[in-house]
């Protein structure tokens, strides 16, 4: 198995760690079962037993409850070192697997997708704004306000008015079209990036809104008919803009979370599969506390490592 080297190094590291566990675990049920066994030739009556067989019994009870202590420190050294060597080996798995898995490299790049369809629906949210603007900017050329003091627009005042409203309608319309043709067109992707294998996984459909279709009907209703259209086409774009991207969002969310589930699942399997191949390859028998001195020092340094690497990326960031 041709793996990375500082994968075998992990996966040699975690081989040891479940052998010197079982070995210590072992040692453990063995040594209560000898505590226990003391516990029965204690003598009956301290006072009355010679003070050698006192001196036996609590020379050989302090030498079992020492050994549990160290036995306990020891498993409790491993428990601490497994946790190390989890993180590790799941971020180095998921850099090396891309390169060998193509549905695991599926997964994490449908969830890219899933980022992108985000960012084209959070747009829509600003889109959304300008629509409902616009649409009460015609209801409002329809139904000017009266000014105190000033005498009512003329007809040929409103018409142009109501031209210039329906104008900028019909830019806001084409360009929120524009921006549902863009969600669309991630979800497509999406679609063609997962195929079969998405278990009938799918990002959430966009709102239709409104069309230039519907802009140039718009223009030809009388009055009433327009300004209640107008009206409808703002609460609707205000109620995308309240709940609807929220919704959406959460939806896609979901959907992601689905993508790094699958993902997760396959690097269990691969894991599960190293993880055999180390046990049967890797390891040899030796002295457990020497095993964990080695383990102990592979921690440190890598953890040494890390802060070296924050440590340089952190200054090369103050100096840019």
């Amino acid at each position: 198995m041709n793996l990375p080297a500082e994968l075998v190094s992990l996966l040699q590291d975690e081989a040891y760690t479940v052998l010197c566990t079982e070995s210590l675990v072992e040692a453990l049920a063995n040594l209560n079962r000898e505590k226990e066994e003391i516990l029965t030739t204690r003598p009956p009556f301290g006072m009355l037993a010679s003070s050698q067989t006192r001196q036996i019994f609590q020379t050989s009870l302090r030498a079992a409850l020492d050994n549990e202590v160290g036995l306990r420190n020891r498993l409790d050294q491993l428990g601490q070192i497994d946790l190390w060597l989890k993180a590790e080996i799941e971020r180095t798995l998921t850099v090396y697997l891309p390169a060998i898995s193509s549905d695991y490299r599926t997964c994490h790049d449908a969830a890219a997708v899933v980022g992108k369809w985000e960012e084209a629906i959070t747009a829509l949210h600003d889109l959304a704004l300008g629509l409902a603007r616009d649409a009460r900017g015609v209801a409002a050329a329809i139904n000017p306000v009266p000014v105190p003091n000033l005498p009512p627009p003329t007809p040929i005042v409103m018409e142009q008015s109501r031209q210039r409203a329906l104008g900028n309608l019909r830019i806001t319309v084409a360009a929120i079209q524009g921006g549902i043709a863009q969600v669309m067109e991630v979800r497509t992707e999406f679609t063609q990036l997962c195929d079969a294998q998405a278990d009938g996984l799918q990002l959430p459909l966009p709102p239709d809104f409104r069309n230039l279709g519907w802009v140039d009907r718009l223009a030809t209703l009388a009055g009433p008919q327009t300004t209640a259209e107008a009206v409808r086409c703002e609460a609707e774009a205000r109620g995308f803009c309240s709940d609807g991207v929220k919704n959406l969002l959460r939806q896609a969310a979901e959907v992601r979370d689905a993508c790094f589930d699958a993902g997760k699942a396959i690097l269990a399997t691969y894991w599960r599969q190293f993880r055999a191949h180390a046990q049967s390859h890797y390891v040899k028998e030796r002295d457990v506390d020497e095993v964990i001195a080695e383990l102990v020092q592979h921690r440190a340094a890598s953890e040494a490592a890390i802060r070296q690497a924050t440590f340089e990326a952190a200054k090369v960031a103050s100096m840019r």
